[in-house]
């Protein structure tokens, strides 16, 4: 049975407000898989969404700064196939983030709750200043790591010792490739 996905290109849209309203309203009518495509380095994608929406988001492509700042979707899973700018999950309070490429520095920075997964390297200060959340990293950091951090937890995992948890991620990752009308 395929899922239906509700579907944005982003360079029509100019506001990354906009496309977060659009997100929301298409998460409280019911959709549970939505494919955004080419990100181009869109700043403040995502930013503020907040909700109890039980789904799963895929960003194809590139996005700027602040991505997924204030996020506060417990039962959200965000997946970016492409790098992010500095400061992704900034302020995050809750949710799943997971970043394939590169993330910029700052990363989870003020990160409150939730978990970002970062498969891919990181740039420098990730988790500065953390209050909480756990972030996951399966590459290289930049310095400074977890620098004035709180609370909350940073753990190295390499991919190809990975835990069940690693695992039931990347399952997910998984299903979500197989949606409808992806290469």
């Amino acid at each position: 049975m395929h899922q239906s996905v509700f579907r944005l290109h982003l360079p029509e849209w100019r506001d990354s407000k906009a496309v977060t309203r659009e997100v929301a309203t298409a998460l409280s009518l019911g959709t549970s898989a939505i494919h955004l495509t080419g990100a181009r380095g869109d700043r403040l994608l995502l930013a503020e969404l907040q909700g109890q929406w039980a789904a799963t988001i895929r960003i194809d492509g590139n996005v700027g700064t602040e991505f997924c700042r204030g996020l506060d979707c417990p039962n959200l899973l965000i997946y970016l196939d492409g790098d992010s700018g500095s400061g992704a999950g900034l302020a995050m309070r809750s949710g799943t983030l997971a970043i394939s490429g590169k993330a910029g520095s700052l990363v989870g920075s003020m990160v409150r709750g939730g978990e970002i997964w970062c498969l891919g390297p990181v740039g420098a200060r990730l988790g500065h200043r953390a209050d909480g959340g756990t972030i996951i990293v399966g590459n290289s950091l930049g310095p400074l790591a977890m620098d004035r951090r709180r609370s909350g937890m940073v753990r190295i995992q390499r991919f190809p010792n990975e835990s069940a948890e690693a695992a039931a991620l990347k399952g997910r990752i998984d299903e979500i490739m197989k949606w409808p009308g992806h290469p």
